[in-house]
């Protein structure tokens, strides 16, 4: 294992750096002055919660027309071969106003099937119905999610083998998915993100493009991208997501376009782990984001995966190698006053 560089500066803006200069020789186009690459912790240490283990993949709701306007939805345990027929499921939460701590969230639900998966990518809600999708299956239900526990429908369904890891974002009647694409050997991501969209978000679904986000212009598997969120933002449409390269553990990056028929051009890096302090849970990496944006603090947050490298902050979790990994949120630094308009 290479040797941790024992000064904090290089450790946290080194990565960012050489991916930077990367797409810049390599000619995709950058603008590291973009407002919305730029993004904080709200305190040192943002971790949603200790007491519920392996927590990641979560998948953030936002609707102020509800008594309760934030959900949340944490991956916890799927029902793999070796834990048998009871899963832990995932975990429902709620609030009345946006905190990124738990302890000002309600625990709706402790055990919160939907679908026997590890994980769930991403979701929306269109109109009064919530859509789930994860391993090319999308499940529906439609009402409060408060009342949808293994209430799920599976309904629909995407191809994985084109689109993997998705994120979805529907505007003007189409579902739009992003995922992951090609095979990128050097760890579970793809070698770009694809576009596949649908009208019903159920099936019918048609390749728009296999390098809506490419992170390697020159060929080959330099970078390997997953997980992605999109939002609308002042006009322009974001993509976050994960990057890695061997040796160079995840980071929130980001990417925009003008358009979502247009492929998207590499802006900077959003969010990188703190790699050597040893006391914050994000010090070997965060991944995979969920953006929202969030009126009780007129900015945008993304809820991502904290991982330690050796355990320490939390708990120990023998499933993950020694690793501790939970859900946090981090902030824009930039505000809008003014909640986006309903798509």
């Amino acid at each position: 294992m290479k040797k941790e560089v024992s000064f904090s500066i290089g450790n946290r803006f080194l990565p960012a750096l050489l991916i930077t200069l990367f797409f810049i020789l390599t000619g995709t186009s950058t603008n590291a002055q973009d407002q919305w690459t730029d993004w904080h912790r709200p305190v040192d240490n943002p971790v949603f919660t200790v007491s519920h283990g392996n927590n990641h993949d979560a998948v953030l709701f936002v609707d102020t027309t509800l008594e309760y306007p934030y959900h949340l939805i944490v991956s916890g345990r799927g029902c793999t071969p070796d834990r048998g027929n009871n899963p832990e499921a995932a975990y429902l939460w709620r609030t009345k106003h946006f905190s990124w701590s738990s302890e000002d969230w309600e625990l709706v639900s402790g055990h919160y099937e939907i679908g026997c998966h590890y994980e769930y990518d991403d979701g929306v809600k269109v109109g009064g119905k919530y859509y789930i999708f994860e391993s090319g299956n999308v499940y529906t239900f439609d009402g409060p999610l408060e009342e949808a526990a293994g209430k799920w429908k599976k309904e629909g369904t995407f191809p994985s083998h084109l689109c993997d890891d998705v994120g979805v974002y529907y505007e003007d009647g189409v579902f739009h998915l992003f995922g992951e694409y090609g095979n990128f050997p050097h760890g579970p991501d793809g070698t770009s993100l694809s576009h596949l969209t649908s009208e019903t978000g159920l099936g019918d679904w048609t390749l728009e493009d296999t390098l809506a986000v490419n992170p390697n212009p020159g060929g080959g598997n330099t970078y390997g991208v997953g997980d992605p969120t999109i939002e609308k933002i002042q006009g322009a449409y974001y993509i976050y997501c994960d990057i890695e390269s061997p040796g160079s553990p995840y980071k929130v990056i980001a990417w925009k376009s003008e358009s979502l028929d247009a492929r998207f051009d590499y802006q900077g890096v959003a969010m990188p782990a703190r790699l050597s302090e040893t006391e914050d849970w994000d010090n070997y990496r965060i991944q995979d984001a969920d953006i929202a944006y969030i009126p009780d603090l007129s900015r945008y947050v993304m809820v991502c995966n904290m991982m330690d490298r050796d355990g320490t902050p939390g708990g120990y979790f023998p499933t993950l190698d020694g690793f501790t990994r939970v859900v946090g949120f981090i902030y824009s630094d930039e505000k809008l006053d003014s909640f986006p308009k309903a798509r």
